[in-house]
């Protein structure tokens, strides 16, 4: 449980400032959400309305406004552009990582300072694929990740009762200071994405206080009949040579014994002793109180246009019916966490067999590894049953996960638990497997997209592949302690080369952004629309609102009328053509009976990773009918 030292420290800070900041706004902002948050953002900055979020021109009722917030606080400080707008997701990142940290080493004995196992929590959390993903992102999970992490740890921190310089196993009714904070910060959790917020991280501390609370009821002093490792003995397994009559007797004593812990360990009482252990009657009033005055604020300035929309739609809409076609089996959630926790997920089995071996036998880890059980179980589950999904949805869960993985990679480098031979061996195999794999993968997809700038990407995958071959020489030499941190530098080579420099290098291949900033610069003109499809990056960089036309509830006939209206309504505007659908939609124009329209086209480039191209076209005689095709894929950047 040692402190950590300078070195450490220094390495750790390096670690996470390199894989959050470098490179963090090079990068174009991806469609479909970041520029959607950003946007709403600039509107929301340039109206001075810091309760209404609104993009292109409409309410933007998807997300609360946490992030908005942090947003617009970036843009003051220090303008409008692609850094800014992931500042805020950065900054909490970098929150997330350093409290997990704190978690890992008070729940491991340590009362101040950061430990031997607070360290590598924090690294491998740092260096997760979609944690990274998250961190990186103008979007607000890492928002809420970073809250429901801090009201957590500060609802946990609040319950353990340590016992330096060990952790002493058990859980006490809460402390008042640091469950305040912690409610605190699950309201915040509540502006970042919505009630999920408060549900979920609440549920999770519950689950494992219960889970712990039982734990120390069996394991204390005056229950002879336990078992070592603390379980309750369910009675004689009987001779497994005895009859079917006895086999099926011992099974229904197992069975007994199973239901009367469940009951014992979450009927009401237990529940109720949870509830007021936690102090969640009060807690959830100051939560509410964090968060509910601008839900207040926002549905009196929308008429609960607003609430109607976020809490029917995208929250009971999302959880009963899949929404924009993200459904899935229940099998969706457990491969999204093998990704997610990429590609510390290569030792999942080890880590299992690890926590299951140390859940019983070392005190001072059973309270980690239920909290990173609990912390798991809740958000995988909970979202399984919901009817849309996507793989962000259970980054939160990804804290909890490192506390195991970082006691883990502990362990494994004091050599105090070392996976067997054959794990190791396994573990090498697959990750030189893998990397291989992911290498020749982002190789071949460079290729086949006429994209050689995103070839960098594939010295991730030869981190991951170099890294289990010289886990495997480092084994061989007798050098195994060394094997996590030569684990974590692949890890970390693997995140900065996808999410930093190929994120970047692809980016550069962003010629539609570039095509339309370059026709607002060359062309005057007032006023935008698009036919056939609208990306949310194009209202972003070029900085106006765009029309959208594209066929929906509305006949063909309906849909030209209301464009050449549009048209007719700016007579120096500009047209997107968007694939098939919008070039049909240009050709009726011009050639439909009483709405004929000429249009000049001022230029076209090939659409981003999808099929047909995107045409620009004017009806101002002054523009010239110059078509200007294929426009430089420079890196768009904000004027």
């Amino acid at each position: 449980m040692r402190h950590i030292s300078t070195a450490r420290s220094i390495s750790l800070i390096a670690l996470v400032c390199g894989v959050f900041f470098f490179q963090l706004g090079d990068a174009a902002l991806w469609d479909r959400d970041e520029p959607r948050n950003a946007g709403a953002a600039r509107e929301m900055l340039l109206r001075g309305d810091w309760i209404v979020p609104t993009f292109n021109g409409q309410l933007r009722d998807h997300k609360p406004v946490l992030l908005y917030w942090g947003q617009m606080a970036a843009y003051r400080m220090f303008g409008v552009s692609e850094w800014t707008a992931r500042l805020p997701s950065a900054l909490c990142a970098l929150l997330t990582v350093f409290a997990v940290a704190i978690l890992a080493s008070r729940l491991t004995g340590r009362t101040r300072g950061i430990s031997q196992e607070g360290y590598w929590a924090a690294a491998s959390l740092a260096t997760c694929a979609l944690f990274v993903m998250a961190g990186r992102a103008a979007t607000p999970d890492a928002c809420l990740i970073a809250f429901s992490t801090l009201g957590i740890a500060g609802l946990v921190l609040a319950s353990i009762d340590p016992s330096p310089p060990y952790a002493s196993g058990r859980v006490r009714p809460a402390r008042w200071l640091p469950a305040i904070v912690g409610y605190l910060m699950l309201g915040l959790a509540g502006l970042a994405k919505g009630p999920v917020g408060i549900i979920l991280p609440l549920a999770v501390v519950h689950l494992w206080w219960l889970v712990c609370h039982r734990a120390q009821t069996l394991t204390s002093p005056g229950r002879n009949h336990q078992h070592a490792d603390g379980s309750a003995r369910a009675g004689a397994v009987g001779n497994p040579r005895g009859s079917f009559g006895d086999t099926l007797r011992v099974a229904l004593r197992w069975s007994r014994h199973a239901a009367s812990e469940f009951w014992q360990t979450f009927g009401p009482l237990p529940v109720w002793r949870s509830v007021m252990a936690l102090r969640t009657v009060p807690g959830l009033l100051i939560a509410l109180l964090a968060a509910a005055p601008w839900y207040i604020a926002v549905g009196l300035e929308t008429d609960g246009a607003f609430l109607r929309g976020f809490f029917l739609e995208h929250n009971l809409g999302r959880a009963t019916q899949p929404m924009e076609g993200h459904g899935g089996s229940l099998l969706f959630y457990p491969a999204a966490f093998l990704v997610g926790t990429f590609p510390w997920s290569l030792w999942l089995v080890a880590i299992v067999w690890w926590c299951r071996r140390a859940a019983r036998t070392n005190v001072a880890h059973r309270q980690l590894v239920v909290l990173s059980g609990c912390w798991i179980l809740v958000y995988v589950g909970a979202f399984s049953l919901a009817s849309t999904k996507l793989p962000s949805y259970i980054t939160p869960c990804y804290a909890g996960a490192a506390l195991a993985i970082g006691c883990f990679l502990r362990q494994f480098e004091t050599e105090w638990s070392v996976p067997r031979t054959g794990l190791r061996r396994a573990h090498y195999m697959i990750a030189m497997g893998v990397g291989t794999a992911l290498a020749g993968t982002l190789f071949w997809l460079a290729q086949k997209e006429s994209m050689p700038g995103i070839t960098v990407g594939a010295i991730g995958g030869a981190a991951v592949a170099v890294g289990g071959l010289c886990g495997w020489l480092l084994d061989r030499s007798g050098a195994v302690r060394v094997v996590p941190t030569v684990s974590l530098i692949a890890a970390a080579a693997l995140q900065v080369s996808v999410f930093a420099i190929g994120a970047t290098q692809t980016s550069r291949y962003r010629q539609d952004i570039a095509t339309l900033t370059d026709v607002q610069q060359r062309f005057d003109g007032q006023g935008w629309a698009s036919a056939g499809g609208l990306e949310p990056s194009w209202v972003f960089y070029l900085q106006e609102p765009i029309q959208e036309f594209t066929p929906g509830a509305d006949t063909r006939s309906d849909l030209l009328d209301r464009l050449c209206d549009w048209i007719r309504s700016h007579p120096h505007g500009r047209l997107i053509a968007v694939g098939e659908v919008g070039e049909d939609l240009v050709a009726q124009l011009q050639r439909g009976s009483g709405r004929t329209v000429e249009l000049f086209p001022l230029a076209q480039c090939p659409r981003f990773l999808r099929p047909g191209q995107l045409t620009v076209y004017a009806w101002d005689s002054r523009s010239g009918g110059k078509l200007a095709s294929g426009a430089a894929a420079a890196p768009p950047r904000l004027r």
